[in-house]
This record gives structure tokens, C-alpha cells and sequence, in this order.
């Protein structure tokens, strides 16, 4: 049976430790060879507190534990003995759904990004492409049309061409802010 992706929900604030409880119970009853990576997406974020920098870890899913494992009744249910683990993601509790490819590909480039450009280049989905028809949502120019002229997947921007008195004004938005027209 080949590995596939889960989540596991765990009690929010604890998930390290809790990650660590899954490896050595599974560990101790020799359950380990089911489980290939386990995995709690976070990203670094430096700010300036008192005048000095501090740099912090922030949880990016608070309360779930990605886990590679093959899904069978003993690891299942050693893993939700485990002290703050509170169940699994899906619908049946005794028989949890995995992660697509696309799902599990997405949090494992979330998780393993080098630099938070990267991580953010992950996160930030882009659904237009140059030349698109886009309406602005929020802001100064909400309700208006334009069209994308440039797309910065680092920042998660598009820069929109929108028509203001007769003449074309570059507007950046974040991707949030605008939606395809259709």
C-alpha cells in the first residue's frame, strides 16, 4: 500500500510537542515504517519590538499536523491515542480522506520553502493572466474594469490598467483585491 497525505487535528498550540508524542508512540510499537514525513507548515516573521528585531515562528494551519503515512486500523488508531490529537480531517472518523496530489504538493512547497519569498510565492495563487478582464473589489477605485498589464507572483500583485477620465492609470492590487469579469 502506497503513502498518502493526511491531517490530523490536533489541539491548537501544542502541535510540535504533539508531533512528537505521534513519532514515538509509533515509534515504540514499531508503526514507524507506515509513516514517511510529518509535517507543521509555519513562516518566519521578523518585527521590531522594544528597538530590536525579533524574529518569531507564526503556524500557518493552527491545530493541523500533515502527515505522509499508509493508512491502516493500527497506526490510526495509535495516532488518535495520542494526548491532544483530536481526530482526523474527513468525513468518516474510522476512515479519514487524504489530500489530493495538487493539496499535498501545494502544503509540501508551503512547508519547505526556503526564504518567505518563496513561502509566499506558494501561498499566493494567482487566478489571472496577462491581458485578463478584471473588476476591482475594494479600494479607491472599487467597481471599476481594467485589464491585468503586469503580475508579481512574489508580492501576490497584478498591476491593472483601468481607464480614469479617458486615460489609462496603473493600479496595484493585491490578488484579493480584484475578481475576473466575465
Amino acid at each position: 500500500m502506497s503513502k498518502r497525505w493526511y491531517v490530523i487535528k490536533a489541539v491548537s498550540g501544542r502541535e510540535s510537542s504533539i508531533k512528537e508524542l505521534i513519532h514515538s508512540n509509533l515509534k515504540g510499537r514499531k508503526l514507524d515504517v507506515h509513516v514517511g514525513e510529518m509535517l507543521i507548515p509555519a513562516e518566519r516573521i521578523t518585527e521590531v519590538k522594544r528597538g530590536k528585531k525579533v524574529s518569531t515562528e507564526r503556524k500557518l494551519y493552527p491545530g493541523y499536523i500533515y502527515i505522509e503515512m499508509e493508512l491502516n486500523n493500527d497506526v490510526l488508531e495509535t495516532i488518535k491515542d495520542v494526548d491532544g490529537v483530536t481526530g482526523f480531517l474527513g468525513a468518516d472518523p474510522r476512515n479519514p480522506d487524504p489530500l489530493t496530489t495538487k493539496e499535498a504538493e501545494q502544503i509540501i512547497k508551503v512547508a519547505t520553502a526556503q526564504s518567505p519569498e518563496e513561502q509566499r510565492q506558494a501561498l499566493v495563487q494567482i487566478p489571472f493572466q496577462l491581458e485578463d478582464r478584471v473588476k476591482v473589489k475594494e479600494g479607491t477605485f472599487a467597481g471599476m474594469e481594467g485589464v491585468v498589464a503586469e503580475i508579481n507572483p512574489q508580492k501576490g500583485e497584478v498591476r491593472v490598467m483601468i481607464t480614469v477620465f479617458g486615460r489609462q492609470t496603473p493600479v496595484w492590487l493585491e490578488v484579493w483585491q480584484a475578481e475576473a469579469v466575465v
